[in-house]
């Protein structure tokens, strides 16, 4: 009966010590990335000073390579391969069916939500980006889209949630409102741990007016 018990006890404080590993060692991501007449973009994702690591490269015309990594061994998942070109110009019909189809959606969904609900939901936005946004980052950009709009609310993103970014040596963005333009560099470092964004989401569904709107929109 005493080995039983030291066993369950032992298994359960195992449990306990991979559960805090997993909340509250952090992820820690990098991109590095370069778009000029072609684009490239390299993911890194460890965990456990890079026992485990996850790697994304990707190449304009090109199929995804991404691998996996353990403890030095690693498992590809893609292979790289030539995509066929796309037309620009069914891109973008495409793109502009998608975008008109999406901001109707939105403006479904919000004059459902009540405002007590959308505020929370904004604020839970902020505090999960705020944590999410890279620590360390070199960014130079000039960007430019079809709409103006649109390259106005990006603009905006920026300022809202980088306050300082006019006097920001490692950060430059150029809107570019009479074209549609991406071209730029960046190289951004940061982490995630899990128990703050799950600390962040109970306290958006404690919040006033929260569990009331989720429950409506249950009964829907």
């Amino acid at each position: 009966m005493g080995l039983v018990l030291y066993i369950l006890i032992s298994f359960f404080l195992i449990l306990l010590i991979l559960l805090a590993m997993i909340l509250f060692i952090p992820v820690i991501y990098s991109v590095e990335g370069t778009k000029e007449e072609y684009y490239f973009l390299d993911l890194k994702i460890s965990w456990l000073g890079n026992i485990i690591n996850v790697k994304v490269n990707k190449e304009e015309h090109k199929k995804m390579d991404f691998f996996i990594s353990i403890v030095g061994l690693h498992i590809p998942l893609h292979d790289r391969k030539k995509v066929p070109k796309r037309s620009r110009k069914g891109e973008r019909k495409k793109q502009e069916r998608k975008r008109k189809k999406t901001k109707q959606e939105l403006n479904k969904y919000f004059s459902f939500f009540q405002r007590s609900f959308l505020d929370q939901s904004f604020l839970l936005l902020k505090k999960v980006l705020r944590h999410i946004l890279p620590k360390k980052f070199y960014l130079h950009l000039i960007y430019g889209f079809e709409d103006p709009a649109d390259t106005g609310m990006l603009t905006g993103l920026f300022y809202l949630l980088f306050p300082n970014i006019s006097n920001r040596a490692m950060m430059k963005i150029y809107p570019v409102f009479d074209e549609e333009r991406i071209q730029g560099e960046m190289r951004i470092k940061g982490r995630i741990i899990l128990a703050v964004l799950i600390y962040y989401f109970l306290q958006f569904y404690f919040a006033q007016g929260v569990r009331q709107m989720i429950k409506k929109m249950r009964n829907k």
